[in-house]
């Protein structure tokens, strides 16, 4: 995921985790993992945090970021606010 710099602080980034999983919540899935990637400035890596991923230093090495040279492994439970579905249309394309 990436939002263009000129659209950041307004809540899209946020809107898009909701909406990922909402989608994973209906297919099953417990936990979302991702690899964070912010050259080091760790402002991506506390952005993650401040919206509920942990640092997840033991799968570091099998998603594919051995050592965090392209990225730190973050992880966290599969959450979705009661009006997700209320707040937010997803559209298939």
């Amino acid at each position: 995921m990436y939002v263009e710099p000129e659209y950041r602080k307004l809540g899209i980034g946020e809107l898009a985790l909701e909406a990922i999983a909402a989608i994973q919540t209906v297919q099953g899935c417990d936990f979302t993992v991702l690899v964070a990637d912010d050259d080091g400035s760790n402002k991506l890596i506390e952005w993650y945090e401040r919206c509920g991923f942990k640092v997840a230093p033991k799968l570091q090495d099998i998603f594919g970021s051995p050592g965090g040279k392209f990225g730190i492994t973050m992880i966290r439970p599969t959450q979705v606010r009661s009006d997700i579905f209320a707040r937010c249309q997803i559209k298939w394309w």
